[in-house]
């Protein structure tokens, strides 16, 4: 990807990239499209619930060429808020899961504080009903039906939301995936064989992430002993996503723009705001060890590190405070044509919802599906070492530099979601939900 955050004057956005003259209703076909938009497009229709052919795409490109040239488009938009090319009605039914994700997320907090919560997510093999889960038993008929009014004003129906019992809790995969990390880190000669933990809600289960050739033995005898079962895979280990690469966005300071620090190039996540105080934050592990020096951005100062440093073994966040001294504003960089984009808001997500990221390596942001909000990971040696929790991951795409790239629900950037902090396993990108920073006193994401 090209940088959020590098001034590029010949590039034109993808999500508003403009085709030839239409000439005929046939003219906009794949082969005109960036082969990047077009695989991007494919794997999260398919993930979302959508028709995931390339012939599907064509015909929509096609619908976009006939209505320019019958005057009713205007300037084709190839790719909508969520990242991916589709038609008016796939927009409309992301518009109402996300709508429908809104309403209730004051009571689906209030269910994550009770020891039975199993997790919610879109289930987007049905639909994109949201399923909110329970251990052995429903919460009471009362709440149940107020949770559905909720989905019905805000444009659902009580089809679109399912109550779910389930073996084990939340709480309890969590406590058998601390279990495994405690196993773990009392290897013998440090030779730690875990890359990343993740609670699967969709199927109740953890995701286990092993270095490749290791014996799972060991992980499943400790997880038997808590009556919890698990999908296992093999993975080179956690990828921070850090470079020397440079961009050039300082000022106003802002978010999503690529930065310099003294041990490589990262990008700034997004602007904090502590009492009075404007800020920003980054990944934890970008410049480790490091607790002050200067921050740059395409070589003119952005800010300079601190010692507000929350990456640290049991920290649920790979997160750190950069200090500004003046002229930041509550805005992400977007893209090379909007790169002022007001924050509106902040929201966690269900797992099946979109969440996308704005990273110095692209002029767009990238999107993918979340597939889990309670996935944990070992940074590497040089970064700590320690065990992180309480992430999310997702599906999209990132590159070395992407580091504390600004992660949000949709492309417009409005709504914050988190910070990343590298590849996991599997392709998955593990980020440190936004909320945190507040929890390690870094301040509190700024809006406007």
């Amino acid at each position: 990807m090209a940088a959020a955050g590098m001034i590029v004057p010949a590039a034109i956005p993808v999500a508003a990239q403009q085709a030839p003259a239409a000439t005929g209703a046939g003219d906009l076909t794949l082969r005109q499209v960036d082969k990047d938009v077009v695989a991007d497009s494919l794997q999260l229709r398919r993930e979302l619930g959508f028709e995931a052919t390339e012939t599907k795409l064509a015909s929509i490109l096609k619908a976009k060429s006939a209505a320019t040239v019958s005057g009713t488009a205007g300037t084709r938009q190839l790719v909508n808020e969520w990242g991916f090319i589709g038609t008016a009605a796939e927009a409309a039914e992301m518009k109402r899961r996300d709508t429908l994700t809104t309403a209730v997320d004051p009571m689906v907090q209030e269910f994550a504080e009770q020891d039975d919560y199993a997790g919610s997510f879109l289930d987007t093999d049905n639909g994109g009903r949201l399923v909110v889960q329970f251990a052995d038993a429903l919460p009471a008929q009362k709440t149940r039906s107020q949770f559905a009014a909720k989905a019905v004003a805000s444009g659902s129906s009580t089809d679109d939301v399912e109550f779910r019992v389930v073996k084990r809790s939340s709480d309890e995969l969590t406590n058998a995936m601390k279990a495994v990390w405690t196993w773990d880190d009392s290897a013998r000669g440090g030779a730690q064989s875990v890359v990343s933990i993740a609670e699967d809600v969709t199927t109740n289960r953890l995701k286990v992430a092993l270095r490749t050739g290791t014996d799972p033995a060991g992980v499943r005898g400790i997880l038997k002993t808590f009556g919890v079962s698990a999908d296992f895979t093999e993975s080179k280990g956690i990828a921070p996503l850090a470079c020397t690469s440079r961009n050039k966005c300082a000022s106003p300071r802002r978010g999503g723009v690529g930065i310099e620090l003294s041990g490589g190039a990262c990008t700034v996540g997004w602007v904090v705001k502590k009492g009075s105080t404007l800020g920003a934050v980054t990944a934890g592990h970008c410049d480790y060890g490091r607790n002050s020096g200067a921050v740059k951005s395409g070589g003119a100062s952005y800010g300079s590190l601190t010692s507000n440093n929350a990456l640290k073994n049991g920290s649920h966040a790979d997160m750190r405070y950069i200090k500004i001294s003046s002229n930041a504003k509550p805005w992400l960089y977007q893209n090379n044509s909007n790169k002022a984009r007001v924050v509106k808001k902040q929201a966690l997500g269900s797992v099946g919802s979109t969440s996308c990221l704005f990273g110095r390596n692209a002029a767009n942001p990238r999107c993918g599906k979340i597939k889990s909000t309670n996935a944990s990971q070992r940074m590497p040696a040089d970064a700590c070492g320690c065990v992180v929790y309480g992430q999310s991951s997702a599906t999209f795409a990132a590159k070395p530099g992407d580091s504390g790239g600004a992660v949000a629900s949709s492309t417009t950037g409005s709504t914050a979601r988190g910070i990343l902090s590298g590849e996991a396993a599997n392709g998955l990108m593990h980020y440190s939900w936004i909320g945190y920073s507040s929890t390690y006193d870094m301040g509190k994401i700024a809006t406007g």
